[in-house]
C-alpha cells in the first residue's frame, strides 16, 4: 500500500486542548506545576494542534498547541501564544493530550492544564514507547499503542498498554501480523478500539512489500482482530465478505460503539491505488453486544441511498454518527477526494446531509472533530477552497451547520478537542 508523503504533517488523531498558552521549558530541572484533575474545576477550553510554515501572520514556522474559549466566532491565532510541539501524533486520555513521536522509539509526552491554570508540556512525565502505527483508549486511564510494522521482513508487532495516570508502560505483548493475514500476506492495522471488554483492531490485507506494505490485495472482506485485555493476546479473527477493508493507514477510525454496547463498522469500498475495485457497496456492518461476531441479519447499504460512499465517521450519540461522504466518484484513502458532511443513523438506516457546510477537501488521515458529551453539538474543522481553516458548528438534531472561528495563518490542523482545568 503506497502512502502519502505528508506523514510528517498529519496522522494526528483525535483531539487536543488547552488554555493559557505559554512556552514551556524542556529542562527537567525547572519545576512543573501539578496536573489539574478532571472535576476539580468546571472551566474548559478548546485546544488545537496546528502547523504554521512561515513567519508573519502565522507566527514562527512549526507546530503549536493553542487554545480558545470560543470557536463559534472570531479568529484564532498562534501569534503571541501557543506551546511549540515536536510530536507527530496526539491522543487524548485522562484529561491530557499525549504527543507521540514518529521515530523508531520515542517519548510519550503529556500536555494539559496545570493547577496554575496554564497549558503545560509535562516533560517530567515522559516515557519511551514504540513507533506508533495505531493507538486507542481502553477505559478512562489506559491507552494501547501498536508499533509500525508493514513489511513481511518485519512482521512481529508490539502492543504496549500505557497507563495515562501513572505515566508508565503497564505491560506489553507481541503479535505476528503475517500470521494474522495468512497466505503469505501482511496485515496492516488501521485503528484500535475498545468494544466491551475486548480490543478490536481492523486491518487491511496487503502484499507486505517495502516500507509501506505494498498494495492492498483483499478488497471484498472486512477483517478485524479481537484481542483480550489486559494481556493483549489474540482471541480470534472475525471477517465478513459483505464488506471491504476498514479505515486507512493512520486513520484510527472505522469502528464505533453505541451506548447499548452494539458496535458498528463502516467502509468506503473505493478503488485501491493498485487498481482493485471492490464488488461490495460502501456501507455498515454490526456486531451485537457480547457476541464478537458480525450480525448476519444487518447490513446498511449507504451507497444505495445515492448520497455517496462513506469516507470517515465518528460516533455522536444514540445510533448517530457524524460522517464524511465522498461528493463524487473519486475516493481517497490517507487523503484525497472531496467530501460532504452527513448525520448517519445506523439503526434507522438514514443519511441526512448537513446543510450550511460546503463540500471540501478531505483532510489527511482523520477528521478533526470534537463532539459535546450530550451529543447535541459537534465541531468540525475544515479547509475551504480559499485554503483558510474554519471551525463549523453542527446542530446534530437539525443536521445544520454554521461557520465559526477562522484559524488565522494556519497551514494544517493536526488535532482538536477540549480539556478541563
Amino acid at each position: 500500500m503506497k502512502q502519502s508523503q505528508n506523514l510528517v504533517k498529519a496522522f494526528l488523531l483525535v483531539g487536543l486542548f488547552g488554555i493559557g498558552l505559554m512556552s514551556c521549558s524542556k529542562n527537567k530541572d525547572i519545576q512543573e506545576p501539578e496536573i489539574a484533575k478532571p472535576g476539580m474545576e468546571t472551566k474548559k477550553e478548546f485546544v488545537f494542534v496546528v502547523t504554521s510554515e512561515a513567519a508573519g501572520e502565522g507566527g514562527g514556522a512549526g507546530s503549536y498547541v493553542v487554545s480558545s474559549e470560543d470557536v463559534k466566532s472570531g479568529e484564532i491565532s498562534i501569534v503571541g501564544k501557543g506551546i511549540p510541539s515536536n510530536e507527530f501524533y496526539f491522543n487524548v486520555q485522562n484529561n491530557l493530550v499525549f504527543g507521540l513521536t514518529y521515530s523508531n522509539q520515542g517519548p510519550i509526552t503529556p500536555y494539559g492544564f496545570g493547577t496554575n491554570g496554564k497549558l503545560t508540556r509535562f516533560d517530567n512525565k515522559t516515557v519511551n514507547a514504540v513507533r506508533p502505527g495505531i493507538f486507542g483508549n481502553y477505559g478512562t486511564k489506559n491507552t494501547i499503542i501498536g508499533s509500525t510494522n508493514r513489511s513481511l521482513t518485519d512482521p512481529v508487532a508490539t502492543l504496549m498498554n500505557y497507563n495515562a495516570e501513572s505515566f508508565l508502560i503497564q505491560n506489553q505483548a507481541t503479535i505476528n501480523l503475517a500470521e494474522l493475514a495468512g497466505n503469505g500476506r501482511m496485515a496492516i492495522w488501521t485503528g484500535l478500539f475498545q468494544v466491551g471488554d475486548k480490543i478490536y483492531i481492523p486491518y487491511q490485507i496487503a502484499e507486505g512489500e517495502g516500507n509501506w506494505g505494498g498494495n492492498i490485495t483483499e478488497v471484498n472482506k472486512t477483517t478485524i482482530a479481537v484481542l483480550s485485555y489486559p494481556d493483549l493476546k489474540l482471541v480470534k479473527k472475525i471477517s465478513d465478505d459483505r464488506g471491504s477493508f476498514v479505515g486507512n493507514w493512520g486513520s484510527q477510525q472505522g469502528v464505533g460503539v453505541l451506548t447499548n454496547g452494539d458496535a458498528y463498522t463502516w467502509f468506503t469500498s473505493g478503488t485501491t491505488e493498485g487498481g482493485l475495485v471492490p464488488k461490495n457497496p460502501s456501507g455498515m456492518l454490526r456486531i451485537k453486544k457480547g457476541t464478537d461476531e458480525f450480525d448476519k441479519s444487518y447490513f446498511f447499504n449507504v451507497e444505495a441511498l445515492g448520497k455517496g460512499k462513506i469516507a470517515r465517521g465518528n460516533y455522536i450519540s444514540g445510533a448517530k454518527f457524524l460522517m464524511t461522504l465522498y461528493a463524487s466518484t473519486e475516493t481517497g484513502g490517507v487523503g484525497g477526494g472531496k467530501v460532504k458532511l452527513a448525520i448517519v443513523d445506523a439503526e434507522a438506516k438514514t443519511v441526512s446531509e448537513i446543510s450550511g457546510a460546503p463540500v471540501h477537501d478531505q483532510t489527511d488521515y482523520n477528521n478533526k472533530i470534537y463532539i459535546e458529551k450530550d451529543g447535541k453539538t459537534a465541531y468540525y474543522v475544515m479547509q475551504e477552497d480559499n485554503k483558510e481553516f474554519y471551525v463549523y458548528v453542527i446542530d446534530v438534531a437539525t443536521a445544520t451547520a454554521k461557520r465559526g472561528a477562522r484559524l488565522r495563518g494556519i497551514t494544517n490542523v493536526a488535532a482538536f478537542s477540549k480539556l478541563e482545568y
